[in-house]
């Protein structure tokens, strides 16, 4: 059979509309009865609780993809009709009686009466149209197509969630420590990150140790007979390195440096001996301590993560617990380490999260993270410490660098041996030594005669009174105001003290100097002020002690 034909053309257009028919029939089947399977699981997880469903926009799209399933479903399952199928059709539609039928299968015949089966075929085909012999009713199932999705859709929105055995809120309460879980994972992830990148960057560049190159330079640059220069550069290297002090002391350690009465009685009287030995380390610049039980807790973690036992993981989970805990006030009360604080409080969140057993290797795998970037925010702290007692030993030798410049005795030439910091203060001490004054930091010491006038009188009480001297010719002038006096306004009112009892102007000024030096002690240490200026202040405050004393005959 030709397939430019007539009764081709129309067999194979029957065959398309029939294939057609197939995939519509299936998507229809299959739609009905995935909306329905939808429905069921919708109104189970609903009423029930015992499993949750998506969120409703989650929901919503979940119940998008039924159609599309139903479609990928109709096209691959459907059943394909066959060219003896369409010709079965137009045979029953024409009333031919098997004459297409016939026609269809002459390809696997033989016999003379072919050309005669073909010829009354074509005669036929005549007016024949593929719709005639297959429409499409697809009017009749439309609605049903349309309002049973239409309804589970509705109910997507509309049945609310009800839990009546607790599973819900169960599932929720793990999703939101998994969420937490995972933002805290991400921070420790970006900060540890951040930390590496600067112990990197501080092990190439140091600045503490390019500021104590500069200062040695300075010292060998030194001139015995240029007094003012020198002490012009020591004082700019002594004003740059004390910024620096006070950079790296508010940025890093805070309050660890500090030594004030009240630091001490909020943080050592009642703690644990452990704590105020690391603290001790600490202020020596050696964190080997809190690194070991550091590295004990990331062993012990290890070790909960492999007990099955629930009690044995219980009185691990404590013991962990309250070393994580002495962590945590040891940064916090006395490093006041942001950082480090809240890497410590995330390990301890992240190991308490490994009680539930869903999240349990997860959350101890991030606790260790944790535990890894406090080891490395303590390297900081040990290496800011260091910085410091370097800064603190540079600040000391330049003090002693001045008391030889004021004795004109500064060379650099003299300096030539030199290499490090304690080889030029053991330079130094050396010369003040030789000189009579000894290489202490201390200021310079005040006489007692500093508290008298310059008449020769005491300073303080009765005092003598100054000569005067009226030959010595002034261009004073002898003037009174020739106003008249009339009543007004009292614009000046003062009161004047008798001479005071024995012993009441020196009592005051005890108290008041008392006072004074209190609050600079504590601004000492509230201020951050570089242990090189300490002596001196101290030094000038018991020179002002002195003052007041009579002096013994």
């Amino acid at each position: 059979m030709s397939e430019a034909s007539l009764t081709s053309r129309l067999l194979n257009q029957v065959l398309h509309r029939m294939q057609w028919a197939a995939v519509a029939r299936s998507f229809y089947w299959l739609l009905l009865v995935l909306s329905s399977l939808f429905a069921t699981i919708l109104l189970v997880a609903r009423f029930s609780g015992l499993f949750a469903m998506p969120a409703i926009g989650s929901t919503w799209l979940a119940f998008a993809t039924v159609p599309l399933l139903a479609g990928l479903l109709a096209w691959i399952a459907h059943r394909r009709p066959t060219l003896p199928d369409a010709a079965r059709l137009v045979d029953r539609s024409t009333g031919a009686k098997d004459l297409y039928l016939t026609l269809s299968l002459l390809d696997h015949s033989a016999g003379e009466y072919q050309p005669l089966v073909i010829q009354s075929a074509e005669a036929r085909a005549v007016g024949v149209s593929a719709d005639r012999v297959l429409p499409f009713t697809w009017q009749r199932r439309f609605w049903h197509a349309i309002w049973v999705p239409g309804l589970v859709a509705a109910g997507v929105f509309l049945v609310p969630q009800f839990d009546p055995f607790g599973k819900i809120a169960a599932a929720r309460l793990i999703e939101k420590r998994s969420d937490r879980l995972a933002e805290g994972k991400k921070v420790t992830e970006l900060r540890l990150e951040e930390v590496k990148r600067q112990n990197e960057e501080h092990e190439e560049s140091n600045p503490t140790d390019s500021a104590i190159e500069d200062l040695k330079l300075t010292f060998n640059k030194m001139e015995r007979d240029q007094k003012l220069d020198n002490l012009k550069m020591l004082s700019s290297e002594q004003k740059d390195l004390g910024k620096l002090w006070r950079q790296i002391s508010s940025e890093k350690l805070k309050d660890l440096m500090k030594s004030s009465a009240s630091s001490d009685q909020q943080f050592g009287a009642n703690q644990d001996e452990k704590l105020q030995k690391w603290v001790k380390e600490l202020q020596d610049g050696d964190a080997g301590g809190v690194q070991n039980e550091l590295q004990e807790l990331k062993e012990q973690l290890q070790q909960l993560a492999a007990t099955k036992d629930p009690v044995q993981r219980a009185e691990m989970m404590q013991e962990l617990k309250e070393r994580l805990q002495k962590l945590e006030k040891l940064s916090e009360d006395k490093l006041n380490n942001e950082q480090l604080t809240s890497a410590l409080e995330r390990a301890m969140q992240q190991m308490e999260l490994s009680e539930n057993k869903d999240l349990q290797q997860e959350a101890l795998q991030a606790a260790m993270q944790s535990l890894e970037l406090s080891e490395q925010e303590l390297e900081q702290v040990e290496q800011a410490v260091k910085d410091l007692k370097e800064l603190e030993q540079a600040l000391k030798t330049i003090q002693q660098a001045k008391k030889v410049n004021d004795q004109e005795k500064l060379d650099g030439s003299e300096a030539g041996e030199c290499k490090t910091l304690a080889d030029y203060e053991a330079l130094y001490a050396q010369m003040l030594a030789e000189s009579g004054e000894g290489g202490g930091d201390g200021g310079d010491e005040v006489s007692e005669k500093e508290g008298e006038f310059a008449s020769g009188g005491p300073g303080f009480g009765k005092g003598g009174e100054a000569a005067e001297d009226d030959s010595v010719e002034t261009g004073f002038k002898n003037e009174q105001s020739k106003s008249a006096v009339v009543a007004g306004k009292m614009l000046l009112s003062m009161q004047t003290k008798g001479e005071a009892e024995k012993g009441e102007v020196v009592r005051d000024y005890k108290q008041l100097l008392q006072s004074v030096k209190q609050g600079a002690m504590e601004a000492m240490n509230s201020e951050q002020i570089p242990p090189g200026y300490h002596d001196r202040i101290k030094s000038y405050f018991d020179s002002l002690e002195k003052t007041g004393k009579k002096p013994t005959k």
